[in-house]
């Protein structure tokens, strides 16, 4: 599944970049909510940093930031478009829990992790927050009164899922994660949690 999304996005992320990236002020909101949470010079993992301007907004509000992607080509962008950051290609799943962090930045990538392994994937993001480090999460809202599986018709149809608010909030809660805020986006298409490790 990784080789896939990072073949995908390999191919894709000029575009993807100018899409939904640089021009695009969508996360803005949520980032400056998300570092109200932290610790002033926090040490914050972007996990999917894509291009890097997410981690471009937090390097430049004084933390520390790792990001990572699986992608070659969205690492070698955001490194140019964000040298106070720093960058790595990995799968986050590959990470040492030894380190830590107050912070944890995951934005447009839920979506592309399987039901199946869904609870893997957040007991290891649980794995690398410090105790009450805050943790931000997106997912694509389901249109469905269930949860379900997808595959898009773009990008090389990689998997898009799609959850009901209810099972989102309730499979964060039931990993011991306080969640301090939930709220839609993009138009009730999108759904992000903040949340606090317990």
């Amino acid at each position: 599944m990784q080789k896939s999304i990072a073949r995908s996005y390999d191919k894709i992320g000029q575009e993807y970049t100018k899409q939904h990236g640089y021009g695009e002020q969508l996360s803005i909101p949520s980032l400056k909510k998300f570092l109200s949470f932290l610790p002033k010079n926090a040490e914050i993992l972007d996990v999917g940093c894509g291009g890097g301007q997410d981690s471009k907004f937090l390097s430049d509000n004084g933390c520390s930031v790792l990001g990572i992607d699986v992608s070659r080509e969205m690492i070698k962008l955001a490194k140019k478009f964000s040298p106070k950051s720093n960058f790595k290609i990995t799968d986050m799943m590959k990470l040492s829990s030894m380190k830590k962090y107050d912070g944890i930045w995951c934005c447009r990538v839920f979506h592309h992790i399987s039901i199946k392994d869904q609870e893997e994937f957040l007991d290891k993001l649980k794995s690398l927050l410090k105790k009450n480090g805050i943790l931000y999460l997106t997912s694509v809202v389901s249109d469905k009164k269930t949860d379900y599986e997808a595959f898009d018709s773009g990008n090389d149809g990689l998997l898009k899922k799609r959850l009901t608010a209810k099972n989102f909030k309730k499979l964060i809660a039931q990993l011991n994660f306080e969640i301090i805020k939930f709220k839609y986006w993009v138009g009730k298409k999108g759904m992000e949690v903040i949340a606090r490790k317990l």
